[in-house]
């Protein structure tokens, strides 16, 4: 009996640490479902453009924040070889990125890319601003279901960002400027269950324009009659991602035909007075920063030397991105002895150093002074919009 007993016990002991081993842990080859941290950079900044000579932002407050303003934000990841989605996220909030910094998005991956042992590389885009657009030739509505194909094939067309109906500073869509960026092939780094991509830093789709004037002291007033940019110069549509080249913006085939005036047939007049207007013009080896602030200060007296502005401008404008050497005729005309009469209408051409530098996310200064010697044009190009340079951002998997 006492054998039996001893048997019994045994039983009961091994039978109640099985069922306290198999309660409290999972299958060997259950696998946790993953996540993907993306750390999206905000841009705040662009790029002055003498052939990109630095990076710039706005010394407007006003004007910077309209600029940078992110009220959207969605994110998709696909697995690069498939082209199927592994997730996608929209924030609630956007907060750090109006900030001027960043911000650690966690995506949940799909249960496909949670099982796979090695990770696939994967495609990721990232949109600001921007819920409704064409692709594809019709009206897509961007949302979780969106596939890659059709934001490969998003685009910016006809009144947004065109000619005909010009976009300037107190035109800025509420939703923000649109912006995008998309990494390609991208490896993913970490471990089970939280991996990560590299930095994706966003990019304004458009570029500005602006035309700033002045005269010299002494000389006769001057009116400008029109600003008038060259045809075939804006391309009727700009697609919402770059394209996987190397080229650094991606249009259309075709081109707004048409010659635009930015003055609209109403002249510019009372040019400022100033006595040196060649300080506005840009010199060599100057700071991209310090030449936009430059001209800051010479259209709102900010160097105290004058009681009135010495500088006075048309614009910004923001417009589609173009792979053309952008052109265009400044029309004036010179006030004559009489009081109200006008010499002969003259003019001058402007133009880009070279084609290309109004990619996206660049600001173009058309700078006209009129001196004894006439309208003198100069322009700069200031390269990115961005008060932050991307740097690697580690995300931590704690």
């Amino acid at each position: 009996m006492k054998v039996i007993r001893i048997i019994g016990l045994m039983l009961i002991v091994l039978l109640l640490s099985a069922c306290s081993s198999s309660s409290n842990e999972e299958p060997l080859d259950e696998k946790k479902p993953a996540t993907i941290s993306v750390y999206v950079y905000s841009p705040a900044k662009s790029i002055i453009t003498r052939g990109d000579i630095g990076d710039v932002s706005s010394p407007d407050p006003d004007e910077a924040k309209k600029e940078s303003r992110i009220t959207k934000l969605q994110i998709w990841v696909f697995n690069h070889d498939t082209g199927d989605r592994i997730a996608y996220y929209t924030p609630e909030s956007v907060a750090n990125l109006n900030n001027g910094s960043g911000d650690t998005y966690q995506l949940s991956a799909s249960e496909a890319f949670s099982q796979a042992d090695p990770k696939p590389k994967v495609d990721v885009y990232v949109v600001a601003n921007i819920t409704n657009i064409t692709a594809a030739n019709s009206d897509i509505t961007l949302n979780e279901s969106t596939k890659r194909s059709d934001l490969e094939a998003a685009l910016i067309e006809g009144d947004h960002f065109g000619l005909n109906t010009l976009t300037d500073k107190d035109k800025v869509p509420d939703a923000g400027l649109p912006m995008s960026a998309v990494l390609r092939g991208a490896s993913v780094t970490g471990s089970a269950p939280v991996f990560k991509i590299p930095t994706v830093s966003l990019v304004r789709v458009v570029s500005k324009i602006r035309f700033v004037f002045s005269r010299e002291t002494g000389v006769k007033d001057v009116k400008i009659n029109s600003i008038a940019l060259n045809g075939g110069m804006i391309p009727s549509e700009e697609y919402l991602f770059l394209n996987s080249d190397e080229t650094t913006w991606h249009i259309g085939s075709t081109y707004v035909t048409d010659t635009k005036d930015f003055l609209g047939g109403t002249p510019l007049t009372e040019i400022p007075e100033n006595e040196d207007p060649l300080a506005f013009t840009y010199q060599a080896g100057q700071d991209a920063q310090e030449y936009e602030k430059l001209i800051y200060n010479g259209l709102n007296n900010k160097d105290g030397t004058t009681p009135k502005p010495l500088l006075k401008a048309k614009g910004p404008y923001y417009l589609r991105e173009s792979d053309k050497k952008l052109t265009g005729t400044i029309s004036y005309q010179i006030a004559k002895e009489t009081e109200g009469e006008w010499e002969d209408e003259k003019s001058t051409v402007f133009e880009m150093h070279n084609a290309g530098d109004f990619s996206r996310n660049h600001t173009w200064i058309v700078y006209a002074y009129y001196s004894v010697s006439g309208l003198v044009a100069v322009t700069v190009v200031l390269e990115n919009w961005s008060d932050n340079t991307a740097s690697p951002h580690e995300v931590y998997n704690w």
